[in-house]
């Protein structure tokens, strides 16, 4: 019996393989992440990005990225051309190795407000 190859077997991908599915969390604070599903692209591996903002504020991320920006030390800026915080995003290529505590849309946002009043606050 001859045997037909398809293109995904012939790179080395079986049928059921295909881009990895992470946890998505755009913003959050601390463990506290409002995490969605999300599917990358190929290439792309799951992370989790860790940053602090002014030496209090621990700032957290996740989702999908490119594995050449794995480990890399990067600047966030948020508001006009400001450096919020340094970012390193750890990298795994699992579904949904990233895992994060999810907590409810309201948490997050009343714990997201009471930081930047704090933060407004603070300064000087």
């Amino acid at each position: 019996m001859k045997r037909v190859f398809t293109r995904s077997e012939s790179v080395g991908m079986t049928r059921d393989e295909g881009p990895l599915q992470c946890f998505r969390c755009d913003l959050g604070f601390w463990d506290a992440c409002y995490t969605t599903k999300t599917n990358c692209n190929i290439g792309e591996k799951c992370y989790t990005g860790r940053g602090k903002a002014g030496d209090v504020l621990e700032v957290k991320l996740l989702g999908c990225v490119k594995a050449k920006e794995c480990e890399l030390v990067t600047n966030v800026e948020l508001f006009s051309n400001t450096t919020i915080y340094m970012m390193t995003r750890h990298c795994c290529n699992t579904h949904f190795c990233n895992t994060g505590h999810t907590l409810p849309l309201n948490t997050l946002l009343s714990l997201s407000l009471t930081t930047i009043t704090i933060i407004h606050l603070s300064s000087p």
